[in-house]
């Protein structure tokens, strides 16, 4: 009887947490358990960007790929090398990240990392550079 008790308060201890933790109260804070989301842009909205004074972007490709071409005004950075001093002061500046292409994670990464340090508006361009060259849209070499 004891442990029928014991185990009927236990499960209802349980449902009442679950039932007191619904997606509305759920915050995307980094954690260890929760993974960040990264809001996403397309290429054309961050080609209507470009003119923002706080606006910064960052390619998270290969050097060599960099140099043939980049979104105009993209810093070259390594998407697991991101720290908060080669980033902005302004931890509320806005911040895009991008890859080559939908399959690479590398630009996603690096905003998660922002993300961690407390940046507060953070990007990823999904598309990459192939999405953003097919476009149409001009890149620096």
């Amino acid at each position: 009887m004891r442990a029928t008790l014991l185990l009927t308060l236990t499960l209802a201890t349980l449902v009442s947490s679950a039932q007191s933790t619904s997606p509305d109260t759920l915050t995307t804070a980094p954690s260890q358990t929760a993974e960040v989301v990264v809001k996403e842009l397309s290429p054309t909205q961050l080609s209507a960007m470009l003119e923002t004074d706080t606006l910064f972007i960052y390619d998270c490709n290969e050097p060599d790929m960099f140099a043939e071409a980049h979104v105009p005004g993209a810093k070259l950075i390594v998407y697991d090398e991101v720290t908060a001093e080669s980033l902005p002061a302004d931890r509320t500046a806005t911040l895009v990240f991008y890859c080559y292409s939908q399959e690479c994670p590398a630009g996603t990464t690096a905003a998660r990392t922002a993300m961690s340090f407390g940046y507060t508006d953070v990007y990823s361009m999904i598309a990459g550079i192939t999405g953003w060259q097919d476009a149409g849209l001009p890149t620096e070499p």
